[in-house]
Order: structure tokens, then sequence, then C-alpha cells
């Protein structure tokens, strides 16, 4: 997932949609976000980015969980894990 810039992409669609929460790269492949708001924002924020990737970037496959929320204030780029 280098090179994209998938990560800035999703910060910036998470601002529109004022959705907070955080994305990183998990290994070199993986792409981690997690959001919070209102349920009808995250879900157009999700649509999205599925639907608007960057050039280059190709979303192979989604995998959804539900986590407790964690009161996130704004969307950074956090530091990938690898």
């Amino acid at each position: 997932m280098q090179g994209v810039f998938f990560r800035e992409t999703v910060r910036r669609t998470a601002s529109l949609y004022n959705v907070t929460g955080f994305v990183r790269n998990v290994g070199s492949d993986v792409l981690e976000l997690e959001a919070e708001g209102e349920p009808q924002a995250v879900n157009a924020f999700i649509e999205k980015v599925l639907a608007r990737p960057p050039r280059g970037a190709r979303i192979e496959d989604v995998r959804s969980t539900v986590v407790p929320l964690r009161g996130d204030e704004g969307f950074p780029v956090v530091p990938s894990i690898r």
C-alpha cells in the first residue's frame, strides 16, 4: 500500500463526512481504518472510500468489525504496524 496516497485519501474523505477515527498500514498490503460518527455518515464515508480509491490502489477484500467507541477526535494517519 505504498505510494498511492490511500491513507491520505481516507483521511481527507473522513473530514468531508465528519467522521473521526484513524487509518494506518498493517504490513505492506493491508490498510486498517477505524471510523466513528453518525451511522449514516460512517456508511457514506465507507461507500465513498470503496467507490473512489486513489489511482493505482486496488481493493481486494473488505472486512468489517464493530468495536467499542473510543471518542476519537480528528482522523489522523497513525504509524504503521509492521
